[in-house]
């Protein structure tokens, strides 16, 4: 279980909900990692983009989830294969 905090109002005045991960897992959280696992795995940016929507590969990199050090993996791996 997760308890999450809101602010209401601009008061300052605190309410606590008890919610289940699941319950917090929206739709786009799923897109958003499917996109980041899929261009971790190697798979061609074009085709993440042809099934999530994205237009403009600037978009797309905005987008995902990946640091520095999993970009670095992802290269080693290239390397490797190649």
């Amino acid at each position: 279980m997760r308890i999450t905090g809101k602010l209401l109002g601009g008061f300052g005045e605190k309410t606590c909900n008890r919610k289940m991960k699941w319950e917090m897992v929206m739709t786009h959280t799923a897109r958003r990692s499917f996109c980041t696992n899929m261009y971790l795995r190697g798979i061609p940016t074009p085709t993440i983009m042809a099934i999530s929507g994205h237009r403009t590969e600037k978009n797309f990199y905005k987008y995902i989830k990946a640091d520095g050090m999993e970009h670095a993996i992802m290269m080693k791996k290239m390397l490797i294969k190649n």
